[in-house]
Formats: C-alpha cells, sequence, structure tokens
C-alpha cells in the first residue's frame, strides 16, 4: 500500500528537522511504502527550501503556495496530489511535533482492520494550559451536541484516510480553512456511511514556533457545526 502523509506547514523548518527523519524512521522500520508532501504557505523562514533539500535524501514532495491560505485548503490541495499520485492511504499531520510518528504503523493496521478514516484519539495531553485545554473541550462538547458528530476526539488532526473516502467527498466544496476542518471531514465521511475507528495517542504541545488557533477558528468551527445541524453540510 502507497502511504503519504501531508505536512501543512509556516515557518516549520526547525521541526522539519526532526520530524522527517523519525518519519522515514518509522517507514523503513515497519516495511512502509510511505512518502512525505509537504505543502508550505510560503514561510519566511525557508521550510519550503529546506523539505526540498531534504528530498534529495527521502521521499519528500513539496508544494509552495503564495500565501497563508489555511490548514484546510493546504489538505485539499494535499489530498487531491495524493490522489493522482496513486495513494492508498493518506495522512494528516501536524509538523509540530506533538504527532509522533511512531503510531503511523497502528493506523495502518486498523485501516487493513476494514476501517476506512482512523483517527488519533488524544488519551493525554501533556503541555497544554487551561485555555487549551478548555478548548478543545468545547470543540469537542459542541461537535457531539450541537453538529451531532458521535466521535469522542473529532478535533484531532493525526488522522488517516482510505484513498476511496477522499475519492467519494467532493473536495471542491469543502471551504472549512482553519480548526473547523477537521469536523467538516468527519460530517462529509459520515454522511457517505464511512467507518471511522480510532487509534489512542499521546499529544505533545510543540516545543518550537508559536500555535496556529485564532479566535477566528473558534468562530469558524461553532458556525459550521450549526450549517451541520440544520444540514447545510
Amino acid at each position: 500500500m502507497k502511504i503519504r502523509v501531508i505536512l501543512p506547514t509556516y515557518n516549520e523548518k526547525e521541526n522539519l528537522k526532526i520530524l522527517l527523519p523519525r518519519l522515514f524512521e518509522v517507514f523503513e522500520s515497519n516495511g512502509l511504502n510511505g512518502d512525505v508532501l509537504v505543502v508550505d504557505d510560503n514561510s519566511p523562514d525557508g521550510t519550503a527550501d529546506f523539505a526540498e533539500e531534504t528530498g534529495k535524501k527521502y521521499k519528500v514532495k513539496v508544494i509552495r503556495r503564495k500565501e497563508k491560505m489555511g490548514l484546510g485548503s493546504a489538505y485539499v490541495r494535499g489530498f487531491k496530489e495524493s490522489l493522482k499520485d496513486g495513494k492508498d492511504i493518506v495522512f494528516e499531520m501536524d509538523a509540530d511535533l506533538s504527532h509522533d510518528p511512531k503510531y503511523i504503523p497502528k493506523f495502518v493496521k486498523k485501516i487493513n482492520e476494514t476501517f476506512d478514516v482512523v483517527i488519533g484519539e488524544r488519551k493525554e495531553v501533556k503541555g497544554w494550559n487551561f485555555y487549551r485545554k478548555a478548548v478543545s473541550w468545547g470543540g469537542n462538547f459542541i461537535g457531539r451536541n450541537l453538529a451531532g458528530i458521535k466521535v469522542k476526539d473529532l478535533t484531532t488532526g493525526y488522522r488517516a484516510y482510505r484513498k476511496g473516502v477522499l475519492e467519494s467527498i467532493d473536495l471542491s466544496e469543502i471551504n472549512s480553512s482553519g480548526y473547523a476542518f477537521q469536523l467538516e471531514m468527519l460530517a462529509r465521511s459520515l454522511s457517505k456511511e464511512f467507518k471511522i475507528g480510532s487509534v489512542p495517542i499521546v499529544f505533545n504541545d510543540r516545543k518550537g514556533g508559536k500555535s496556529k488557533l485564532s479566535k477566528s477558528d473558534i468562530m469558524e468551527f461553532f458556525i459550521l457545526a450549526l450549517k451541520i445541524r440544520l444540514g447545510y453540510v
């Protein structure tokens, strides 16, 4: 099976120096046919240049975008490119070292157990303050009770999709840019009756750089949940 990990980036050069070798070590040690797609939003720190240079050693592909366009659009671009490249399993993963690559084989095993979407369910979170924990709890509460998405950790950004899911969803209809993108993908997957599984993970808050979560992301999430409840998504 051809596996791809999509990494949306903005000023993640220092984190990629650690993450990319770890990813390929996991691929190699577990006999996985994997590669990485970096979708970079014109990072001023040279993230895209570093990723392309690393591509001389590892299987890393880079898409350069001219400006910051949001997490959701980065993944949609990555999904389309991955389908074009014939990938069988496509991962979402944060580039900030919060998602440990060691869990990838467990995701693949779940996919092989006939699950279509597998999420990394955060059983332990390290490094979050009270505010960040409250935002996460609130997002999950709203997603389950307002949008009606009965998935325990529906805001997690560590995921794997079988290619059939991405082929069935009309990716051009996805408009969510940030935090809400994760909710929209689950809603659209469930509407197509795809089977969702989970893998328990430990989440480590980023050590370098700054969080991309903003108040506008939180508002977008709430509005999307309401649209899902009303049947507009």
